[in-house]
């Protein structure tokens, strides 16, 4: 289990990076193009529990997913 929360720390941290330059070149704030991305794509929303200190590590704050979570 400690090689999948690794290897997804990993993961999330990668696709933060691309989001954040991906924002930026689109002139808008990473939050807000994680927000859109959420709503065109998660039908229904995100649910908790999270595992918040894990997403912290990888770059993913709360303030990404916390208005967005049903």
């Amino acid at each position: 289990m400690e090689r999948i929360l690794d290897d997804e720390i990993h993961d999330v941290g990668f696709g933060i990076k691309h989001l954040v330059a991906m924002a930026k070149s689109l002139g808008e704030s990473p939050r807000k193009r994680w927000k859109t991305l959420v709503e065109s794509h998660c039908r229904g929303g995100i649910w908790p529990p999270f595992n918040d200190s894990a997403r912290l590590a990888a770059g993913l704050s709360r303030d990404f997913y916390d208005s967005l979570a049903s």
